[in-house]
C-alpha cells in the first residue's frame, strides 16, 4: 500500500487534536482503483480505496488558534470533491504532522448510507400518502405494509401475478376477482357482463420487497385489498390515502377472518396508515389489540365487499378518468 501511516493515526489518536477540514483541492495518484466503481454502491467498502492527495484548510477546534493549509498523501474509499470535509488529527506542536482518519471518514460514510437506507424504506411506507391512483390499495404482510397494484389490458380472463410478493398472490387475487364478479352489480354496475372475458388483470406488488417469513398465510390476507385495488381501477375512485386493508376472502365471496389482527394493526401503524379496514369477523379480535396499539388507528370492520369498497374508496373518481370499455 502506498500510505503506511496508520501508526501516525494511532500515535496522534492518544497526543494529537483532532478537526475537520476543508478539502482545497484533491489529486487521485492512480493506484489502480477504478474510479467509476467508487461511485457505484457496495456494501463492503472497505475493499476498494483510492490513493489521492489531498489539499486541506483546517481549522483548529481551539477558537483561539488560527486555521493552517496541508497538503496530505491519504486513501479515500469514495471520491473527494473540493469542498467536502474530512476528519484529521495533527500534531499542536507541529501542524506539519497530520494524518487524515480514514477510519472516522468509513464509519461517517456507511452511517449516512444507513441513514439514507432508513429514510428511503420511510419513504416508501410513506408512499400511500402521495402515490395514489386508481388500482392502488395498502395491505399489511407479516407485519409490513406493501402496495398491491392491479393493471388490465385486453385479452381472455386471464389473472397475472408478479412483483416479489407474486408467486404468494395467485390463489388471493382469483379469489379477489371471483368476489368482485360476484358483486358487479352492486360496485361496478357500469360493466358489461362479458367484461371479464375480455381483458387480462395483473396483480402486482409495485415496489418494496417481501417481508421476511411471509407465507400463504400471510397473502391469504391480501384478498380483500386485491378486491378493493380492482374495484378502484374500475371505478376510477382511489384508496383513500390514510388508510390500509386487510382480509380474506372465501370461495363463495365472503370476507372471513384476517389471520393476525394484531399483527396486521402494527403493520398499518409502521406504515403510518391511520385507518385500518378489516373483515367484521375480526372485531371480537379487537379487543386483543393494547391501548398502545390502537392509539392513532382507527378500526373499521366490514361484512361484505361493497361494505369494505364503501369504508376504503373515495366517493368520486378521479378527474379525467374514462371508464374501461
Amino acid at each position: 500500500m502506498l500510505f503506511k501511516h496508520q501508526h501516525l493515526l494511532n500515535e496522534l489518536r492518544r497526543t494529537g487534536c483532532q478537526a475537520t477540514a476543508e478539502i482545497l483541492s484533491v489529486t487521485t495518484l492512480g493506484s489502480g482503483t477504478n474510479l467509476r466503481a467508487l461511485w457505484a454502491p457496495d456494501e463492503d467498502l472497505t475493499s476498494r480505496w483510492l490513493d489521492v492527495r489531498l489539499k486541506l484548510r483546517v481549522v483548529p477546534p481551539n477558537p483561539m488558534d488560527l486555521p493552517f493549509e496541508a497538503t496530505v498523501l491519504t486513501r479515500a474509499h469514495t471520491l473527494k470533491l473540493q469542498g467536502g470535509t474530512v476528519p484529521v488529527w495533527y500534531d499542536p506542536a507541529n501542524p506539519s504532522r497530520l494524518v487524515v482518519d480514514y477510519e472516522a471518514d468509513l464509519q461517517n460514510h456507511q452511517h449516512y448510507q444507513e441513514q439514507a437506507n432508513r429514510y428511503r424504506a420511510e419513504s416508501e411506507l410513506l408512499a400511500h400518502r402521495y402515490d395514489q391512483r386508481p388500482g392502488l390499495a395498502w395491505t399489511p404482510v407479516a407485519g409490513m405494509l406493501l402496495p398491491l397494484q392491479v393493471a388490465l389490458g385486453p385479452g381472455r380472463g386471464q389473472i397475472i401475478t408478479t412483483g416479489p410478493l407474486g408467486a404468494l398472490l395467485g390463489a388471493p387475487a382469483e379469489a379477489a376477482v371471483a368476489c368482485v364478479r360476484a358483486h358487479a352489480a352492486d360496485v361496478l354496475p357500469q360493466l358489461g357482463t362479458d367484461w371479464f372475458t375480455r381483458h387480462d388483470l395483473r396483480f402486482d406488488q409495485p415496489y418494496g420487497g417481501l417481508p421476511d417469513g411471509a407465507g400463504p398465510e400471510h397473502a391469504a390476507g391480501t384478498a380483500v385489498a386485491a378486491a378493493v385495488a380492482l374495484v378502484s381501477l374500475l371505478t376510477g375512485r382511489i384508496v383513500r390515502p390514510e388508510s390500509a386493508v386487510t382480509g380474506a376472502l372465501s370461495a363463495s365471496g365472503e370476507l372471513v377472518v384476517a389471520a393476525n389482527l394484531q399483527e396486521a394493526a402494527a403493520g398499518a401503524k409502521h406504515g403510518h396508515a391511520t385507518r385500518l379496514v378489516a373483515p367484521a369477523a375480526n372485531e371480537p379480535d379487537s379487543h386483543q389489540l393494547t391501548a398502545k396499539q390502537r392509539q392513532g388507528l382507527e378500526l373499521v370492520f366490514a361484512a361484505t365487499l361493497p361494505e369494505a369498497v364503501r369504508a376504503t374508496l373515495a366517493k368520486h373518481p378521479v378527474k379525467g378518468y374514462t371508464p374501461p370499455a
